[in-house]
């Protein structure tokens, strides 16, 4: 067989940042840095933005370039790294598990990436959760793409025959990032205990919300109690 000198030519290499980029990137990560050393030191409330542009090295002005108040910061610190856990602990998801099983695996990275820093996450979560007004939406993000993957294990599991088929994805979602989240914010705050002391709380509050997911004789439900 021929093949043509066209065919057989190799994709173009991906071009090399330039400087320009290059300096931008590093200024980046100085900012973000400096403003995780401060945080975690000194608190959320107590960090000034001109602390954070002076370890970082860099303006007050080019600063506020990367990051416009201070909650954009602890995004900027953070948001990268929720969003890497999530990534890896849905690569590695057990496919052929049942659902808790599943649920508890994607979790528990996220305790596990918690406690490095605890002081750091009760900030983080706090600002994820109490929005201000105005643009949040790299926040909102992140709380939304997490119940859509949850949703989409449900899915799974519904094919799988552990869900019941009228169950509705989105609200089933919505249900465990609340059980995750309200379980998360009582682990941080000392609640619930040190260590692992979460999983069990979280492992029955799964296993009793799945109970109702699950496929079987299912009371009717408001709309059309309100429609008979």
């Amino acid at each position: 067989m021929v093949t043509s000198r066209k065919s057989r030519a190799r994709p173009e290499p991906a071009e090399a940042p330039g400087l320009r980029e290059r300096n931008k990137q590093e200024k980046l990560e100085r900012i973000r840095e400096a403003a995780r050393e401060l945080f975690a030191k000194k608190g959320f409330a107590e960090t000034t933005t001109r602390e954070i542009a002076e370890r970082a090295g860099v303006g007050t002005g080019t600063l506020f370039l990367y990051a416009r108040t201070k909650e954009e910061l602890l995004m900027l610190v953070l948001a990268e790294r929720v969003e890497a856990v999530q990534e890896e602990r849905f690569r590695t998801l057990p496919r052929e598990a049942p659902l808790l099983e599943q649920l508890l695996h994607v979790i528990e990275g996220f305790f596990t990436f918690y406690a490095k820093e605890p002081k750091l996450a009760r900030m983080f979560i706090r600002e994820l959760l109490f929005l201000e007004p105005g643009p949040a939406g790299e926040r909102l993000h992140l709380e939304r793409s997490f119940a859509a993957r949850l949703a989409e294990l449900v899915a799974a599991a519904r094919e799988r025959g552990e869900v019941a088929p009228d169950v509705d994805l989105e609200t089933a979602g919505f249900n465990l990032f609340a059980l995750y989240i309200t379980t998360l914010m009582g682990w941080l705050s000392g609640a619930l205990g040190p260590g692992e002391s979460w999983r069990v709380t979280l492992e029955r509050a799964l296993a009793l919300q799945l109970r109702g997911l699950g496929p079987g004789e299912r009371p009717p439900s408001t709309n059309n109690r309100r429609k008979s």
